[in-house]
């Protein structure tokens, strides 16, 4: 795999609107959230991307990795309620 350099993750979101990414983390807040990775996929494609994280899994990859979709995570004229069910 090519060496890349690590950039923000906003940057990385914002240049692969829409599609699925795959990030491994290098540097986090102090909160513990990510801010910076090096891209190491990207896909429209949900499945694509799962399989990739399998194969550089086999392959050794054991950096801290995330995924997730740089887009609206609901669609446009959708909306969504949360609610908490207490069981107690």
């Amino acid at each position: 795999m090519n060496e890349q350099k690590a950039e923000p993750i906003e940057q990385i979101r914002k240049r692969f609107s829409n599609e699925w990414l795959l990030i491994k983390v290098t540097k986090h807040d102090r909160n513990g959230l990510p801010l910076e990775g090096i891209l190491l996929f990207h896909s429209p494609d949900r499945k694509a991307l799962n399989e990739k994280i399998l194969q550089l899994r086999r392959e050794g990859e054991k950096g801290e990795l995330m995924s997730w979709f740089a887009g609206p995570l609901v669609p446009e004229g959708w909306e969504v309620v949360l609610g908490v069910l207490d069981t107690i």
